[in-house]
């Protein structure tokens, strides 16, 4: 029998309009006395620490009231602003999302096991939303803004992303990551699941071993990238 599906992971819950106040005002002051100049010369571990040390004066200092779990989840929250992909950062971690799909800074979605549901978590403004599409972008060297509003990428990981941005994306930046599996499927594998069948398998090793030149087509998320992935096994 076909190995059964991991459970999917809890979708993240929805933060209260005060948890969203009081991290801007964290964010503000955070800039306000930071050098981010000296930061970008800190390795990722020590950048953190500095930031989480300001943010916990910070919090100190203007008396928020909050729990240690809360506060916990604000310092990583801003530490994810600073230094990565923003709100993206927990979804980018889960192996179990195979898409991203932001609509404007309010609409996030998730694609789990063909699934695709509605997140609970946002982004500050649309121009947060727009910082991190440039942030990733421009690793590639390519940028995103009212001359160029559509634009194509790749994160670190080999996750592919598609940035459409005002003038052409009415509700705000639309982002999709196409997310990199880490651990490839094999044919073997997708024989199990029903995906293919043994002699079609079968077919594609012997087209792989002799190196036969073929085209695979398809809609999106029929599998074209999953499929080559299988037949580099046989390369």
């Amino acid at each position: 029998a076909p190995p059964l599906a991991p459970e999917p992971k809890k979708v993240q819950r929805q933060k209260s309009e005060t948890y969203y106040d009081t991290k801007s005002q964290v964010f503000a002051a955070l800039i306000d006395t930071i050098d981010l100049s000296q930061l970008a010369k800190l390795d990722s571990e020590s950048a953190r620490e500095e930031i989480r040390d300001i943010v916990n004066d910070i919090i100190a200092i203007k008396n928020f009231a909050m729990s240690i779990a809360e506060q916990e989840e604000l310092l990583e929250d801003i530490c994810n602003d600073v230094l990565g992909y923003g709100p993206l950062e927990p979804l980018l971690a889960r192996d179990d999302i195979a898409d991203i799909m932001v609509n404007g800074s309010k609409n996030v979605y998730i694609e789990v096991n063909g699934k695709v549901e509605q997140t609970g978590i946002r982004f500050r403004d649309n121009q947060q939303l727009l910082n991190i599409c440039q942030r990733i972008v421009s690793q590639v060297g390519r940028r995103v803004d009212e001359s160029s509003p559509i634009c194509d990428a790749r994160l670190p990981d080999g996750s592919r992303v598609n940035v459409i941005a005002p003038p052409l994306a009415i509700d705000g930046t639309a982002l999709t990551i196409r997310k990199f599996k880490k651990d490839k499927l094999t044919l073997d594998q997708l024989v199990k699941f029903g995906a293919i069948s043994p002699h079609g398998a079968e077919i594609l090793k012997i087209i792989g071993r002799v190196r036969c030149n073929i085209v695979i087509s398809g809609g999106t998320g029929s599998g074209k990238t999953t499929l080559l992935n299988c037949l580099t096994n046989y390369i």
